[in-house]
């Protein structure tokens, strides 16, 4: 027999949730999110993963603001499974379905749609570090450099990003890896990306409007999205061998640093290990 849990609770700017829980799971997703909505909202998304998602403070902070509720939005979509959902009153929330929106407002009400699944328990327990991970690599990968939502599939080793035969036939191409840690505390966001083995290729098919794992031309150190850039995500070009994704780049030498040697994962001597990685795949 399923069983449904539900939540009611007052939290600051008179926002009440109502959350219903579900066991489904979902890989594939669509993205529109700035990522300076997500550095704006940073110190908001921080306090959150100190505490249960439905906090008093961090959720009001969030949803004070369109901006913000945006935000939220993606960290629902990301952390909780398909058929959970979030309603908040909230006061000056809009009283109509916003616009180019991930979640849906009438009279007042917002609703907030769980769809991944990476982090269910964290409606009313504090996010571990690992999940942090794994939520920040989602939303990361969710990131648009174009203002536009573009269908993606989202695969990693996590049980919530199993994909399917025909997932996997209609988004054959690689267009680069996400990871890092939203939810540091400190003043600049760990987020990185790599590129991946078909967007290294050239700009084709679904990979012409994504372009976070792509380097700046005016700044080889980060992505088009701001993302710290860390090469390619591994070694392409057999005939001239190169590391895999690496840590940081030495703007002064133009040469990435801290880089690993080999696929899979490791420890690396002066090098970070991200284990919480998502890989993003679009259609041809």
């Amino acid at each position: 027999m399923t069983m449904t849990r539900k939540f009611y609770l007052i939290v600051a700017v008179a926002t009440a949730f109502a959350l219903a829980a579900s066991s489904a799971r979902a890989a594939e997703t669509t993205n529109k999110l700035a990522s300076n909505k997500l550095a704006s909202n940073k110190l908001a998304s921080n306090a959150l993963s100190s505490t249960r998602l439905v906090a008093h403070k961090a959720s009001a902070e969030l949803l004070a603001t369109a901006d913000g509720r945006d935000v939220y939005s993606y960290l629902i979509s990301c952390a909780l499974p398909a058929g959970t959902t979030i309603q908040a009153t909230i006061a000056g929330a809009p009283d109509s379905n916003p616009p180019d929106t991930s979640y849906t407002c009438s009279n007042g009400v917002c609703v907030f749609e769980g769809s991944i699944g990476l982090a269910e328990y964290w409606i009313d327990h504090r996010l571990a570090p690992t999940d942090q991970r794994w939520v920040s690599a989602c939303i990361f990968a969710r990131v648009n450099a174009h203002d536009t939502a573009e269908p993606i599939s989202l695969r990693g080793p996590h049980d919530s990003l199993a994909v399917s035969a025909g997932e996997a036939a209609t988004f054959p191409l690689q267009e680069g890896a996400f990871y890092g840690n939203l939810f540091t505390g400190d003043d600049a966001i760990d987020w990185n990306a790599c590129r991946g083995k078909d967007q290294a290729a050239g700009e084709f098919g679904g990979l012409v409007d994504r372009d976070c794992a792509e380097p700046d031309p005016l700044d080889p150190t980060h992505t088009q999205c701001g993302f710290n850039y860390a090469g390619d995500c591994a070694d392409y070009t057999p005939v001239f061998p190169s590391p895999y994704a690496c840590k940081s780049f030495d703007t002064e030498l133009g040469t990435f640093g801290d880089c690993h040697n080999k696929a899979g994962a490791g420890h690396w001597p002066a090098s970070k290990t991200y284990r919480e990685v998502i890989t993003t795949y679009v259609p041809n």
